[in-house]
């Protein structure tokens, strides 16, 4: 009984032992989680704060251009639907168009950067970049640190111009809504609705999409149709001119509440996709340019 005693003790102070190597384990693996959030927390919201930085730097209203007296029994020109579309959205969206972004400065942070998005009413408002390492800018950030929250940017299949018929931008979707964590404002028909257009910047212009489409889509490239294999490697080749209709098809079969908008952006539209992640798919806002304007022919800002 005596040596059954001692070894029943002996089993207990191992157990207690292995009970308490695993609490410690499980302590090391918490603290370790924790502060691996903590540290990618702190790296993407300083991130944030580095565009926040640029952005008051490299943003800046234009100035009030001298007024031109016309000459008289010189012809009143007849303003074409551009110019008509344009002295509307002046009225709601004047900011937009006349405080505009300082290239030189983007491009002395990084000159990788071509363009720049602005979304009213979300924190999407960010330079938009393209490197010749394909998805470098998935987990490099515009300082060139390795990590989150990356930047906005497109693939080598597309030109810097944003004149393809079809071009995708990419971002992560941040939990703390920055990059292209706040595109799912686009499922809340309120806001769709009160926010339809979002905003392009270039050197030399100024570009406008309204939102045709929001959807979820399956994790599959967008463009997988306009690739090719070649030496082993898929590879674009061209657009054949029918992605914005496939994108519509995808959308209706991979998503019942997918919104698209009447009439529906067809491929004669030049369409730009926001894409992210989303619970196990792709999430797409879609933008169909409806104005490519030269900067130097936006109306001056009022007094």
């Amino acid at each position: 009984m005596g040596y059954t005693s001692w070894e029943s003790m002996e089993r207990k102070r191992k157990r207690r032992k292995v009970l308490l190597i695993l609490l410690l384990l499980l302590l090391l693996i918490a603290a370790a989680v924790g502060g691996y959030w903590y540290y990618t927390k702190w790296k993407a919201d300083k991130q944030q704060q580095n565009y926040e930085d640029l952005k008051k730097k490299a943003f800046s209203e234009r100035e009030n251009e001298p007024t031109v007296t016309p000459i008289p029994g010189t012809p009143t020109p007849v303003p074409t639907e551009e110019d008509m579309l344009l002295a509307a959205m002046m009225e709601e969206y004047e900011e937009f168009f006349t405080i505009l972004p300082d290239f030189d400065i983007l491009h002395g942070e990084n000159e990788d950067v071509f363009a720049y998005i602005a979304v009213p009413d979300t924190i999407i408002d960010y330079p938009i970049l393209a490197s010749e390492k394909e998805d470098y800018y998935l987990s490099h950030n515009i300082d060139h640190t390795k990590g989150y929250p990356g930047c906005l940017y497109i693939q080598n299949c597309n030109n810097r111009d944003m004149n393809d018929p079809f071009t995708i931008v990419y971002g992560h979707n941040m939990k703390n809504g920055t990059m292209f964590g706040s595109l799912k404002n686009y499922v809340d028909t309120d806001f769709r609705n009160t926010h339809p257009y979002f905003f392009i910047y270039m050197e030399d212009r100024v570009m406008v999409y309204e939102v045709t489409v929001v959807s979820y889509m399956p994790t599959e490239h967008l463009l997988s149709e306009d690739y090719v294999k070649k030496s082993g490697k898929w590879v674009f080749e061209k657009f054949d001119g029918h992605e914005t209709s496939r994108l519509l098809e995808k959308a209706r079969e991979e998503d019942e509440k997918a919104y698209i908008a009447s009439p529906e952006p067809t491929d004669t539209d030049t369409t730009l996709v926001l894409s992210t992640c989303g619970a196990g798919k792709r999430f797409v806002v879609v933008g169909t340019r409806v104005l490519s304007v030269p900067i130097d022919q936006i109306p001056a800002p009022k007094e």
